[in-house]
């Protein structure tokens, strides 16, 4: 890998990650373009920098879990009272549910991922949008624990490639009725126990240890920068011109099937 692959998969990985446009679609196309296959040192390192930028913009939420469990483990009693410590929960049951569903679905896809694949699956993504902002209630709903199951379950669901795992968490908690807001917060928040995941099970993959060089290191800062532009932009659109990633998704499944 030279120094421009390091930058532009970097680029790729950051605004993509947070984005509901699928990472690992576009992932595939830049591969499949750039005629390459990315080492699992790069997936390692930039997923360490993606996960880096979310703690930077949400450090004080997090902070906040990190203190509601503690309480939640020291008192053993769930009380109604620790908003952290019960969101901390539910995020810790989200992404059980989402690594064993994706545990189990994932090996299906492995030898099946090709252009038709994410074409199908980028168009799938841009439909949920669409009907999530169609048939979204009026009436405001909470996270609870039902939602807390179907959110687990679509994330997991989210590892087949194309499926853009922020638009499937998002377009579902704004279609059971959370505002839009409050629904990309959750997704970004339970970003952070998914990635944690994926990058142990990728390092538990690698063969041997991770050799930093040049390449990696302007990989892993574009994917980091890229991505703290791209959590603070999803902030903002989120509340009215998120919808238009709809289009795009459709748009671009659309040409990768008539390619």
């Amino acid at each position: 890998m030279n120094l421009f692959e390091g930058l532009f998969l970097g680029f790729v990985q950051g605004a993509t990650e947070f984005l509901p446009v699928s990472s690992s679609g576009h992932l595939f196309l830049v591969e499949t373009w750039l005629g390459t296959t990315p080492s699992l040192d790069l997936m390692i390192i930039t997923h360490l920098a993606t996960l880096g930028a979310v703690l930077v913009v949400f450090w004080r939420q997090v902070w906040d879990l990190v203190l509601g469990f503690a309480k939640l483990l020291v008192t053993r009693n769930l009380d109604p009272s620790n908003d952290s410590g019960l969101l901390a929960l539910k995020l810790g049951v989200v992404t059980i549910i989402t690594v064993l569903v994706a545990l189990l679905i994932e090996p299906y896809f492995g030898e099946l991922l090709n252009l038709k694949l994410v074409a199908g699956t980028l168009i799938l993504t841009g439909l949920l949008i669409l009907i999530a902002e169609k048939f979204r209630p009026k009436t405001e709903t909470f996270f609870t624990w039902p939602v807390v199951i179907g959110l687990g379950l679509m994330q997991g669901i989210a590892v087949v490639p194309g499926l853009s795992r922020s638009g499937l968490t998002i377009a579902f908690l704004i279609l059971i009725g959370l505002n839009r807001k409050r629904s990309a917060e959750i997704s970004f928040l339970c970003s952070i126990p998914t990635i944690i995941a994926a990058g142990i099970f990728l390092f538990v993959g690698a063969e041997a240890s991770i050799e930093i060089t040049v390449s990696l290191i302007i990989a892993a800062v574009s994917a980091f920068l890229t991505a703290l532009i791209m959590i603070y932009s999803m902030l903002k659109l989120i509340e009215k011109q998120w919808i238009w990633f709809a289009p795009y998704c459709i748009g671009l499944g659309m040409v990768l099937l008539f390619l």
